[in-house]
């Protein structure tokens, strides 16, 4: 350390005290660092942290997706947190004229960033249902159904009011390859309420004829329904197809099913039980016939039966409203030649709520707390501001700091909604953003776990960052790209260098179960305080970040990069059926951290923690390298996958042939 005066010193162990350290000059430019902090200086980190966590994660904010109260709530902790900081607020009031045209902008007048949420597919929130009524006429005498007990509006629907002749169309589905047309040729469903199956022909044992394990993508509901719509029909009647081996036969569909799609819909669609289309089909068939009857026609081949002895009666009035939901932003000011430049912090707050979006299907319904994801990034970027706004009193004076922009995005579940606003609307030009920190899922810290992204996202930064890793005590896993899956892509995608902090995935992921009970207070602290460090630095360091997108053009030259942007993470068509326990380039296999019920790999007999190596004869590194071959595969391909299993304490290599099938749509 070079040698200062009494009086320096002296500053500089109080602006330890603040800030968890003094700083250490190493060679060369730029690597001014911050030493990690004592045991004793990040106790009140650790109650703060456990504060904000317990706090946000409290069923009161009831999982905090966007639009709602709870997610409101959520952003008004945050907005309260930041003025009693001191913390000035982020964004500009603007006023617009009648055509939308800003007339005045007062900048940095409010903490919110005001935007519009994705549609919600939870009853009530996006699509708010004033009038429901169906049923059906027959040999003159009414029939009404009971909402919530014989028939429920899908989200499918749109409003309307008929009284019209019923047509059966069965299934209303294609399948080329089974000679399978949808309707029969020529048909023409205008002024008719349709009554439609769900699923697609079966067997008699209620089994699909086209898939070996469940349905195939011909039952996309999607698609029936368009098909119906395109052949003139004036309603839809929904019902499961009787007899099916389906979970949800016997079970009624609500508003959720559709809602997330979005726009108005044309037709009114609502969905009964089997029982009450049942006694429709019975009622209005000229032969008498019962809708199993009908089904088993529609197993065989396409049909359009006019039900000519009964005519039904629907009635629904529907009015979408825009969710709105707000980005939370504040700026600490930097000082001297580096004050407009920007260090963004960032984490999403919102959650999944009820589980209607984002979820597993048996837990749409039940509170989903989200306390690792993300409470605990969200109460770490507060822990950070407390921590950056005392640090940045103590410079000394004359210093050159950039500024720093913490940011809180909603609507991340939905998929990076919130942080593409903010990219497309930012509050400084976005070249004037040097560094992006995002915390996503910092809670749940355990040896081997800590991920750190993105150190590829710019020249020089893995020399740069490597001696935090080296001093964080224990292994840190920094790859050269985030996972495209959390808000730091929005910047990347704008060639803004990036660094992305997780502790990994876990069971409890997107679950009810992601509770504070779960979650490594202490460790949470620590992952902040490295950010912390990190951040605090980065401002201060002389020369600049330079962008490149992370992957090597050469691997002999790790720090030579592409020019084109990182891709996506691909959607396949197969379903395989397990959650990777970790995303990591420099693995060695494929760690299983979640392997699903009922999916093909659930069936071949693969287990939570089993260490997948090899697919079919090519060697599995990571995640990276296995998606290629998942998404070149189709629906029936038996691929041999080898794995390690832990047996009496050591690991075993075994094989096991799993049957891939499609991946489910909406059926």
């Amino acid at each position: 350390m070079p040698s200062y005066s009494r009086r320096v010193v002296t500053a500089l162990l109080v602006a330890a005290c603040l800030t968890g350290g003094v700083h250490a000059e190493a060679p060369g430019v730029g690597t001014q660092r911050t030493t990690p902090a004592t045991a004793e200086a990040l106790a009140p980190d650790i109650d703060l942290y456990r504060q904000h966590i317990t706090t946000l994660s409290n069923p009161f904010f009831e999982g905090r997706a966007p639009g709602t109260t709870g997610n409101r709530l959520a952003a008004d902790y945050i907005e309260f947190n930041l003025r009693n900081l001191g913390l000035g607020p982020a964004f500009p009031v603007e006023t617009k004229d009648a055509d939308g045209t800003v007339t005045h902008s007062e900048p940095r007048a409010t903490y919110r960033q005001v935007f519009t949420a994705p549609f919600s597919p939870r009853p009530g929130d996006s699509v708010k249902l004033r009038e429901q009524e169906a049923g059906f006429t027959a040999s003159g005498a009414a029939t009404m159904f009971t909402p919530g007990k014989d028939f429920n509006v899908l989200g499918y629907s749109g409003s309307g009011e008929l009284n019209a002749p019923l047509v059966f169309v069965g299934y209303a589905t294609r399948n080329t390859g089974k000679d399978y047309d949808a309707l029969p040729e020529g048909t023409n469903l205008e002024g008719k309420i349709a009554v439609l199956m769900r699923f697609e022909p079966m067997d008699e044992n209620g089994k699909s004829k086209w898939d070996d394990v469940r349905w195939s993508l011909a039952a996309n509901l999607d698609t029936k329904l368009r098909t119906v719509e395109r052949a003139g029909a004036a309603g839809i009647i929904l019902v499961n197809a009787p007899g099916a081996n389906d979970e949800r036969v016997g079970k009624l569909e609500d508003i959720s099913l559709g809602t997330a799609r979005g726009g108005e819909g044309k037709l009114p669609v609502v969905m009964v039980t089997e029982a009450a289309a049942d006694a429709m089909v019975r009622a209005g068939d000229a032969e008498g016939r019962s809708l199993l009857d009908l089904r088993k026609l529609a197993d065989e081949k396409p049909v359009a039966i006019d039900l000519p002895r009964a005519t039904a009666a629907v009635k629904v009035k529907l009015e979408r409203v825009p969710l709105l939901t707000d980005n939370v932003g504040a700026i600490l000011p930097g000082t001297g030649k580096l004050a407009d430049e920007f260090i963004v912090i960032g984490s999403h707050y919102d959650h999944v709520g009820y589980g209607y979006l984002g979820a597993q299907p048996e837990n749409r319904g039940k509170l989903h707390p989200g306390a690792d994801d993300n409470a605990s990034g969200t109460s770490g970027n507060l822990l950070i501001a407390k921590k950056l706004a005392e640090a940045y009193k103590t410079l000394p004076e004359g210093s050159d700091a950039r500024s720093i922009l913490f940011l809180w995005f909603s609507a991340e579940e939905s998929g990076l909604v919130g942080s593409a606003h903010y990219v497309k609307n930012p509050v400084v030009p976005i070249e004037k953003h040097a560094l992006m920190l995002n915390m996503d899922m910092i809670g749940r810290l355990r040896e081997g776990r800590f991920e750190v992204g993105g150190i590829g996202t710019a020249q020089g930064m893995p020399e740069w960052s490597q001696p935090y890793w080296d001093e964080f005590g224990m292994k840190v896993k920094a790859t050269r790209l985030g996972s495209p899956n959390s808000d730091h892509w929005s910047f990347h995608q704008k060639k803004i260098p990036n660094l992305f902090f997780f502790t990994g995935l876990h069971a409890e992921y997107h679950k009810p179960q992601d509770v504070i009970e779960t979650i490594n207070i202490e460790g949470g602290a620590r992952v902040v305080d490295l950010a912390y460090r990190i951040a605090l630095d980065a401002a201060q360091r002389p020369e600049p970040f330079v962008f490149t997108d992370g992957r090597p053009a050469d691997p002999a030259k790790p720090d030579e990069a592409a020019n084109n942007d990182a891709p996506r993470t691909p959607r396949t068509g197969v379903r395989f059926g397990v959650m990777p326990d970790s995303y990591d380039e420099d693995a060695d296999g494929i760690v299983l951290g979640e392997v699903f019920d009922g999916t093909p790999a659930a069936k071949a007999g693969l287990k939570t923690g089993d260490i997948m190596t090899k697919w079919n004869d090519t060697e599995l590194k990571n995640v990276d390298a296995w998606m290629p071959l998942l998404g070149s595969a189709k629906p029936g391909d038996v691929v041999k996958v080898t794995f390690k299993r832990k047996v009496d304490g050591e690991l075993k290599e075994m094989t096991a042939d799993v049957t891939l099938v499609a991946r489910g749509p909406r059926s």
